[in-house]
């Protein structure tokens, strides 16, 4: 005849017999995801339209404290002629090329050599150079935030992990496309799925900028449609 359990027995195999089943009923939240999230392993891109208002610095500001892995900024220009608000963004990027750790500015890696078809890259890459060579006089003469040393300073620090690329995309209007550094290993994936470019070029992530052209533009472009 089996001795009976005691009341205390009995108490401790339960608790025994619940801590089991909830250990292996927690889902491994390394390996699992949300039904219908994109794959988790994959940097997600943040989206932001390109006005000229206040709304526009308090979005990319929110991303980038974030640390958003990719931020697209989507203009409805086919030239860099938007106001001086953007130019402001893009001459707090170049001054935090110049932070200790960065070599100096004019030791920046140089746009990336690619070979075209045609005058279409060589052309929006001179525009774009155009661009840098003035960007922050522009910056300086904007009247925006530019000239507030803290709110200045505190932007140029978070841009200070991203790479940018300007991309000029099928619908004919320029992209600026930041990049984390932290997620430079699946810089070149990510770049040929968002905006697929036409150029022969490594896609190697660098902290420099560099231009480029959608497949289909080029081809319009070319005349070869």
């Amino acid at each position: 005849m089996k001795p009976a359990l005691s009341p205390l027995g009995v108490f401790v195999g339960l608790c025994l017999a619940i801590a089991v089943g909830c250990k292996t009923a927690k889902p491994d939240r390394s390996t699992t995801s949300a039904a219908g999230a994109s794959d988790p392993l994959q940097p997600q891109v943040t989206r932001v339209d390109y006005v000229d208002a206040d709304g526009f610095d308090a979005l990319l500001e929110t991303a980038l404290i974030s640390s958003q892995p990719v931020i697209v900024v989507q203009t409805g220009y086919d030239k860099p002629e938007w106001s001086s608000r953007l130019n402001e963004w893009i001459a707090a990027w170049n001054a935090s090329r110049r932070l200790p750790g960065f070599r100096a500015r004019g030791q920046i890696p140089p746009v990336p050599t690619v070979v075209v078809d045609g005058d279409s890259i060589r052309e929006f890459r001179f525009l774009i150079d155009g661009l840098m060579a003035r960007v922050e006089e522009s910056a300086h003469a904007s009247g925006h935030w530019w000239a507030e040393r803290q709110t200045r300073d505190r932007r140029v620090a978070l841009l200070r992990p991203y790479s940018l690329r300007f991309h000029l995309g099928t619908d004919g209007h320029i992209q600026l496309i930041f990049f984390h550094g932290n997620y430079a290993t699946q810089y070149k994936d990510v770049v040929r799925a968002l905006v697929d470019p036409a150029e022969k070029e490594t896609l190697d992530w660098s902290p420099g900028y560099c231009c480029s052209l959608a497949r289909v533009h080029v081809t319009r472009s070319s005349g070869t449609e």
